[in-house]
């Protein structure tokens, strides 16, 4: 009896750990997306109403690039990247992270800008991501 109920426990718990691990806001639109982040921002960076408008247009694009992305890589083949895959691949993702850079920071104060950045290194380091990994061996 305590085996089955072992068991029982065992099954419940991986079945909500697996229910978990769904990525937040998939089954969201572009649109939705881009909304829900931005009113994020604008609560935390405080921005005014033109401000939002126009962050608001560059996460939708954003989103719809990475929905196209997400899209695309369902359905090609599932075999291992190339270097030369994973490198084009690592290639675009920086570009684009620096064009994203360039353009919030015309929109933002420089006080908004460095809290802005500041939030993003957060997340990314929550995310076991590092853009700056190869700094710190210098």
């Amino acid at each position: 009896m305590k085996n089955i109920a072992t068991m029982l426990m065992l099954f419940i718990a991986l079945t909500a750990t697996a229910q978990r691990d769904h990525h937040k806001g998939e089954d969201l639109s572009a649109e939705q997306q881009a909304t829900l982040h931005t009113k994020k921002m604008t609560l935390a960076l405080v921005l005014e109403t033109s401000q939002s408008e126009k962050v608001y247009q560059i996460l939708l694009d954003q989103a719809q690039k990475r929905k196209a992305r997400h899209d695309e890589r369902k359905s090609q083949d599932k075999s291992k990247l190339t270097k030369e895959e994973r490198f084009a691949r690592e290639n675009e993702r920086l570009d684009s992270k620096i064009a994203m850079q360039n353009k919030m920071k015309n929109i933002l104060t420089e006080e908004q800008f460095k809290l802005w950045r500041k939030m993003n290194h957060k997340k990314n380091k929550r995310r076991g991501r590092s853009d700056h990994r190869n700094s710190r061996r210098r």
